[in-house]
């Protein structure tokens, strides 16, 4: 079964939104920190070798590596400082509208896909006995108590209703996947996107989905 309805944040949710505004914005101001940090240990031991080594003037070779340092620091650390200021300005928007749009799944039965290069976990779940719902994604990992029989997947909104970042909610039982199709298997069919439904019996359901396309295949 699927539903999808619209509330206010929990108090736990909220809590859980402030700590990750909190960490954001720590991140945004150690950005720059960090890296200049990483860039002149490394740099700064670059260095000693290069004085053992080299015949050139001291200050040449302490003004080359410092140099080195600080255009390291801000080809990494700007790019991360902008993408945390970024997030900031995000999340500190879902605190304000304080909204969330939940998507509640009940399931007792689940295939895994077995993963392949990084593309994140991959499940069809049975919403009955002839549609199943894909839940694709690096966030949806099996874990202790993941894939669960009654989950949550519930959406922080901006204040302009659009998502901004999404937790996870177990409330039933860990699933056993009936089992794992292989990637041998996965890469000649075409996984539809998260939340997308298939009308398949869950025993079939990979011969219910499309050749991909664009990859060479008949």
């Amino acid at each position: 079964m699927l539903t999808t309805s619209e509330r206010s944040l929990t108090p736990a949710e909220v809590r859980t939104l402030s700590a990750r505004l909190d960490q954001a914005r720590r991140d945004s101001r150690e950005a720059l920190l960090k890296t200049g940090g990483a860039s002149m240990l490394v740099c700064g031991v670059l260095a000693l070798l290069t004085l053992g080594v080299s015949d050139a003037p001291v200050w040449v070779i302490l003004l080359f590596w410092s140099a080195l340092a600080l255009l390291f620091t801000a080809w990494i650390g700007l790019p991360w400082h902008r993408t945390m200021r970024q997030q900031v300005a995000s999340l500190d928007d879902a605190m304000r509208a304080r909204r969330a749009r939940t998507t509640r799944i009940q399931s007792s039965r689940v295939v895994e896909f077995e993963e392949e290069e990084d593309e994140g976990a991959c499940y069809a779940f049975e919403l009955d006995a002839t549609t199943c719902l894909f839940i694709v994604g690096q966030e949806f990992y099996e874990d202790d108590d993941f894939p669960n029989s009654d989950f949550s997947i519930v959406d922080l909104l901006g204040t302009h209703g659009r998502p901004i970042d999404t937790i996870l909610e177990k409330s039933g039982v860990k699933l056993k996947p009936e089992r794992v199709v292989p990637a041998n298997v996965k890469r000649l069919v075409e996984i539809p996107e998260h939340m997308i439904t298939v009308e398949a019996e869950i025993e079939q359901v990979e011969h219910a989905l499309g050749k991909p396309t664009g990859r060479g295949y008949a």
